[in-house]
């Protein structure tokens, strides 16, 4: 009678933990690693603050029809990652969030114009991101261009997450933004 309260107790918390894994599924932290880029980058330039600039919150749909959303800030998730590329790349980056004070040194801003994830199969999803990147000297506008990257994959429950997936789409964006920020800084 022991073994079968045991066997009892742990299959309903094993249901309980699952269940609670299954509910906070659909809100997405994100993250983001480091890729690497050949193009050198010298002297200091400032990240400011990107805007959110999508219509929607909600990132998108899965295949059941529940809501996907993000428990980060998406605009605070691509300025961070731009900074650490740049310093990556071996600039020295500032980042700020409120005032900038005007000097010769360029500054990165941007606006995130998309970012969506919606589950497409059984374990595969598609993520898209779209960002505006602006390089500015002086107060003056050295170079502004639109990216877009989009990545489809399966996720795979203790390998890989939807997360990932969004994240390979923002390193997509990186890998194209960060040789001509760097390009457009030494000006």
């Amino acid at each position: 009678m022991k073994t079968y309260m045991k066997r009892l107790a742990f299959s309903a918390l094993a249901l309980a933990l699952l269940t609670a894994g299954c509910a906070a599924g659909n809100a997405i932290k994100l993250k983001y690693a480091l890729i690497s880029t050949d193009s050198p980058c010298a002297g200091e330039i400032t990240v400011f603050r990107f805007e959110d600039k999508r219509p929607a919150v909600a990132l998108g749909k899965t295949s059941d029809n529940q809501t996907i959303t993000s428990l980060s800030d998406v605009a605070e998730w691509v300025g961070w990652a731009l900074f650490d590329e740049l310093e990556n790349a071996g600039c020295k980056p500032k980042y700020r969030t409120v005032t900038l004070t005007p000097d010769d040194n360029p500054v990165v801003t941007g606006e995130v114009l998309e970012l969506s994830l919606n589950q497409t199969g059984m374990t595969t999803y598609k993520g898209r991101v779209s960002v505006r990147i602006k390089v500015l000297r002086g107060g003056e506008t050295v170079h502004v261009e639109k990216y877009i990257s989009e990545v489809e994959d399966v996720v795979v429950p203790g390998y890989s997450s939807e997360a990932d997936i969004l994240a390979e789409a923002l390193r997509g964006v990186m890998y194209e933004a960060i040789p001509a920020i760097a390009a457009a800084a030494r000006k």
